[in-house]
């Protein structure tokens, strides 16, 4: 099987990150899914948004959790649930959870389970131990392991964790094939950890890491990893 292009905030590499027009613009160059951040509004609702502040993308100081979901609309940044309608029957949706209680989740796994969309969006979480009590809220759901070392994986896949993430520079050949031990597929985000190059890379990496064995590759520029992957590049 061929392997799958998540898009890195939506089209980030050529519209704003987390925006609408960055998730259309990704489902229509054919992204098998889009990924998104997701964190909580000061009413507890769960919004679409990577810092846990405005300061970087609008040039304003407060924190994502000192406003409303309206306030934050206003500002740009989408509800949960918008970006679910967009994406419904269209491709599926990647959440990567910036959030670490079983309080903190419980929106956001609401409103999963409001739409019905538990089994067209896979969670991505930092820490094992939300894997059970996400699973017990949405049994259907599949389980992406966004941990800080790959040897953490074998406790994640314990725990009901289906997809291991690496980092591009954890993804050689044989850091592929050991996280996908147990026939678990493993993801890979693209360049560098943390800072501006995340999701950026080259062809020729590109090419490296499907001849390697990843099953997906998670990119700024998914029109990029979709003619790598066709062979049009």
């Amino acid at each position: 099987m061929a392997a799958l292009v998540i898009a890195h905030r939506g089209f980030s590499a050529g519209h704003p990150e987390n925006s609408l027009a960055a998730f259309e613009a990704a489902i229509e160059v054919g992204s098998d899914a889009i990924e998104t951040d997701i964190r909580l509004s000061r009413d507890g609702l769960p919004v679409c948004a990577h810092d846990a502040d405005l300061k970087r993308l609008y040039g304003r100081s407060e924190t994502v959790d000192a406003l409303d979901a309206v306030e934050l609309e206003r500002a740009g940044i989408l509800g949960l649930t918008t970006v679910l309608m967009a994406a419904r029957g269209r491709c599926r949706v990647v959440l990567d959870l910036k959030l670490a209680s079983k309080a903190d989740l419980e929106p956001t796994l609401g409103v999963l389970n409001s739409v019905g969309m538990t089994a067209d969006v896979v969670i991505g979480i930092r820490s094992v131990e939300l894997a059970p009590i996400i699973l017990h809220y949405c049994p259907d759901a599949t389980l992406l392991g966004l941990l800080r070392l790959p040897s953490q994986l074998r406790g994640f896949y314990d725990a009901g964790g289906t997809i291991g993430r690496l980092w591009e520079a954890e993804a050689t050949r044989a850091g592929i094939e050991a996280a996908k031990r147990g026939g678990h597929q493993v993801w890979v985000t693209v360049g560098g950890r943390g800072g501006g190059s995340t999701g950026i890379i080259g062809a020729t990496a590109l090419r490296r890491l499907y001849d390697d064995g990843a099953d997906g590759v998670i990119v700024n520029d998914p029109a990029q990893a979709l003619a790598v992957r066709n062979g049009a590049l």
